[in-house]
């Protein structure tokens, strides 16, 4: 591991699991057919994206958020709601955040969203307050 490859692993730790980290660099799902990936995204998105000044962990993880869920992609959507947790968001913002789209990206991909949001705070035995 080079020193960028460590510097992203260790902003990552702020969004995950020490234990979730040693797995996604240990057992890479992809590694068969894409084994740079994994190498890409610690560098690169974590080394130099997630470690700028400007913005805590929780302000990036909510930003993370909105714009995997405008993608509508899914497995990420879970991935970075999880993270956003572990980065000290509350459900209750996730589910605050997942609403403010609703003008911007429409009903049907905040309701995919708030659905994969209430799987994972049940998956932790979280609620949302109302």
């Amino acid at each position: 591991m080079n020193e960028r490859f460590m510097k992203g692993f260790e902003m990552m730790k702020q969004y995950v699991t020490d234990e979730e980290a040693a797995r996604m660099v240990e057992h890479d799902a992809l590694a068969d057919i894409a084994p740079d990936l994994r190498k890409m995204i610690v560098e690169f998105a974590y080394g130099e994206v997630y470690s700028r000044p400007g913005l805590d962990a929780k302000s990036r993880a909510l930003v993370v958020i909105t714009a995997v869920v405008t993608q509508s992609a899914e497995p990420q959507t879970k991935t970075h709601i999880t993270r956003g947790l572990h980065a000290s968001l509350t459900p209750n913002e996730i589910v605050e955040a997942l609403l403010q789209l609703v003008p911007y990206i429409g009903f049907p991909r905040v309701q995919n969203a708030l659905m994969i949001a209430q799987q994972v705070f049940q998956e932790k035995g979280l609620i949302v307050t109302k």
